[in-house]
């Protein structure tokens, strides 16, 4: 009889228990819609302030850093398990880099606070070309070597401030999925 009542008790232990996670969980689950994506910023690392900077874009390619804010407005912690946001032209959307920082360290967007998280791309020369073409920053006709054999023309055609970049992707955090889809001005 006493073996039979141990096992109810532990039954009912186990039970409780299990609805206690249980809880824990629909509570976190609840909670999903209160964590977004807020600000998102990404700037070049190269100025472009002489011909001789906009000659080593297209030589060497080009550097872009940023961050991506996260407003967790929720009582509850989410650790964010995957990032992939690739960059791309904005108009025909053909990427033209992916993220160089992969996430090495688990990430956690603490309750009640915002976090950011960096991200850096590196556009080759010859995607950094495509770009200020697609973007009417220079002439769509302009090759390299024009660049090269008519500097000073090319360099009084450009608009800087028209250069800009889509960025897509996501943030996963523990079952929860971030879209991003947000174009961003380069310089302005």
């Amino acid at each position: 009889m006493q073996m039979s009542n141990l096992k109810k008790i532990l039954l009912i232990v186990l039970v409780v228990i299990t609805l206690g996670f249980a809880y824990k969980y629909y509570k976190k689950a609840k909670d999903t819609g209160k964590i977004k994506t807020g600000e998102l910023t990404l700037k070049p690392v190269n100025k472009i302030d002489t011909f001789g900077e906009l000659a080593e874009i297209f030589q060497k390619g080009m550097l872009l850093k940023g961050n991506i804010q996260i407003r967790n407005f929720s009582t509850n912690d989410y650790k964010i398990n995957q990032i992939k946001i690739d960059a791309l032209t904005p108009e025909t959307k053909k990427i033209i880099a992916e993220q160089t920082n992969i996430m090495q360290n688990q990430i956690t967007v603490k309750a009640k606070e915002e976090t950011f998280i960096p991200i850096t791309y590196k556009l080759d020369a010859v995607n950094a070309l495509k770009l200020f073409k697609e973007c009417d920053v220079i002439p769509m006709d302009t090759t390299v070597w024009s660049i090269i054999t008519n500097p000073v023309e090319i360099f009084k055609q450009i608009n800087i401030n028209k250069l800009k970049i889509k960025l897509k992707g996501f943030i996963e955090a523990e079952g929860i999925t971030l879209d991003i889809n947000k174009e961003q001005l380069l310089y302005d």
